[in-house]
């Protein structure tokens, strides 16, 4: 992955996401408890532009946010051309897709 101008911020995003993330986590005691079958399994999120890369990994009940650890594989990788890719494929965005603009590629493995 190429270098962003904005790595210097990154970790610090990281740490606000993981703080959000598990403070609605404590709001909602139904997905904390079904968060429990996924202990130890972790997601990985790899966009093309801008340039980005998060795990987050399911540790003890809490979601851990962090980089992309290149040794070991993320049970579920999802990889976008495009923030705009992944984007357009939630609900809110749809009108989008229904219009015919290019939102990019996605794949997804695991």
């Amino acid at each position: 992955m190429s270098p962003s101008p904005f790595s210097s911020i990154k970790p610090l995003a990281g740490r606000a996401l993981q703080a959000a993330l598990n403070r609605a986590l404590a709001l909602d005691p139904d997905t904390r408890s079904a968060l429990a079958a996924l202990d130890g399994r972790s997601i990985s999120l790899l966009l093309e532009a801008p340039p980005l890369g998060l795990r987050i990994s399911v540790d003890a009940g809490q979601l851990q946010v962090g980089p992309i650890d290149p040794d070991g594989p993320a049970d579920l990788a999802v990889q976008g051309s495009r923030l705009g890719a992944l984007l357009g494929q939630l609900p809110l965005f749809a009108g989008r897709r229904r219009e015919g603009r290019e939102p990019g590629r996605i794949s997804v493995s695991g």
